[in-house]
């Protein structure tokens, strides 16, 4: 009573079920074939295929994500995709994988997915070697193909005057994304010790030297290198243990070779440094104080990869008791008036707009008078002290009728001024009365 029986009419949806899993799982008939300049491989599937879903489901991953070769497939007829890998002479013999995901067949709802992975076999050949080393290394080595590790061991040498340098190799290593891949195609010598510079070394690679395709090199491979020349500061600006430097100098360090990187600082100084050619610059952001010894730290990687690392002594300038003036033109432009290392006074200012700059640098004060009319500008100021050609320190403006402009007397912080320098009336006329002619006014801008 309790068993079912299989109605005769719905017993030929057993074989058609049993048919789909068998080509849904079956797997492909795979042929691969290596040609002197290319490599092909063929997928046989057991249904027909849709062409024109090849071109979004067909793949290529390679070994070295950053070297993938030229492919691309196409049908001999439904039911054969032949995919045609070209290789880069550089770089041959990696492992590729192709693959097929979910490619849409002529039977409805039916997918075929395939994978095949291939290596083209390749003889080991010295592609590249760096003919200039630094003295700590590395040597890149670099080859047409990936090598087998433990083949490299004791078949590539680096000798001195014909013995074997003592150091390690090791394949170069490659972040990609959150990994590391090892690019078994290039591989790196670092020396257990530092190398005599301006030195002839040879690169020996033996025979027996395999690729991971499994075949060894014809023959043994010699090629010279030469380990690069120290890298020396020649010159710097001031000069080692200098004196009476000037309180906002742009210091300079000068090499015997290009740089790749070079980098100044002072301590509890910011500044902004400058790399180009064999140069490196340093900026500091604000005025240094005088009668004061400063050492700055020079460090450089030449494109020769050496390394120098220095220091510069300097003592700047005695001022003594004297008054001395700081003008910083960046951010909220303030005067600052210093008599030696102690400030007096602090002023907020007004430099030059970038349309009309403020001269920037060390200068003298010379001349002043109580006041001015320009009439170009149709404008004038009170307690002006000159410093450089037309450039003063003054009042906020005037109008034609004497009286101060209050807009302007509101931009007292900013750049607003023609070039010159605006101080409140009251600071014009404490700076007009109490900084004398003679006195040193620095001008800085960080930018």
């Amino acid at each position: 009573m309790g068993t079912k029986t299989i109605r005769p009419r719905t017993l030929w949806l057993v074989p058609v079920i049993l048919l789909f899993l068998g080509l849904v799982w079956w797997r492909e008939i795979i042929r691969v074939n290596h040609y002197p300049d290319h490599t092909t491989v063929k997928i046989v599937f057991l249904v027909p295929m849709d062409p024109g879903d090849l071109e979004s489901k067909l793949h290529l991953v390679a070994e070295q994500p950053m070297v993938i070769p030229d492919y691309k497939g196409r049908w001999l007829n439904p039911f054969t995709l032949v995919v045609e890998i070209r290789e880069p002479e550089r770089f041959q013999g990696q492992q590729l994988t192709v693959r097929i995901d979910r490619a849409a067949t002529r039977i409805p709802f039916l997918k075929k997915s395939a994978t095949v992975t291939v290596r083209r076999p390749i003889r080991p050949e010295l592609y590249r070697v760096d003919p200039v080393v630094p003295s700590t290394g590395p040597l890149k080595i670099c080859f047409n193909t990936p090598l087998q590790p433990k083949s490299v061991m004791g078949n590539i040498l680096v000798t001195l005057d014909g013995k074997a340098v003592d150091g390690k190799l090791e394949p170069r290593r490659i972040p990609v994304g959150g990994s590391v891949l090892e690019d078994r195609a290039t591989w790196l010598f670092r020396p257990t010790k530092q190398l005599p510079h301006d030195t002839d070394l040879e690169l020996v690679i033996r025979g027996g030297l395999t690729s991971a395709g499994g075949l060894a090199m014809n023959s043994e491979a010699r090629r010279t290198v030469r380990t690069a020349p120290e890298l020396q500061v020649v010159r710097t600006k001031p000069s080692h243990d200098a004196i009476g430097v000037d309180l906002h100098p742009e210091i300079q360090a000068e090499f015997n070779q290009s740089l790749s990187w070079g980098w100044m600082d002072m301590d509890g100084i910011q500044g902004r440094v400058e790399v180009w050619a064999n140069h490196i610059q340093f900026t500091p952001l604000e005025p240094l104080m005088p009668d004061r010894e400063y050492t700055v730290h020079i460090r450089a990687i030449s494109r020769l990869g050496e390394q120098a690392r220095t220091d510069l002594r300097f003592k700047t300038l005695t001022l003594g008791n004297k008054m001395w003036v700081a003008v910083d033109l960046e951010g909220e432009h303030n005067v600052t008036i210093y008599r030696g290392s102690e400030v007096v006074r602090v002023f907020k200012a007004s430099g030059g707009k970038v349309t009309s700059p403020t001269p920037l640098g060390t200068y003298f004060l010379y001349n002043r008078g109580y006041a001015f009319w320009n009439q170009r500008l149709q404008e004038g100021a009170y307690y002006w002290v000159q410093f450089s050609g037309p450039y003063l320190v003054h009042s906020v403006p005037f109008d034609d009728s004497g009286k101060l402009k209050q807009e302007e007397l509101g931009k007292l912080g900013q750049a607003a001024s023609h070039g010159c320098i605006r101080l409140s009336l009251e600071d014009a006329k404490w700076f007009f009365h109490h900084v004398p002619n003679g006195t040193m006014i620095v001008i800085y801008n960080q930018h």
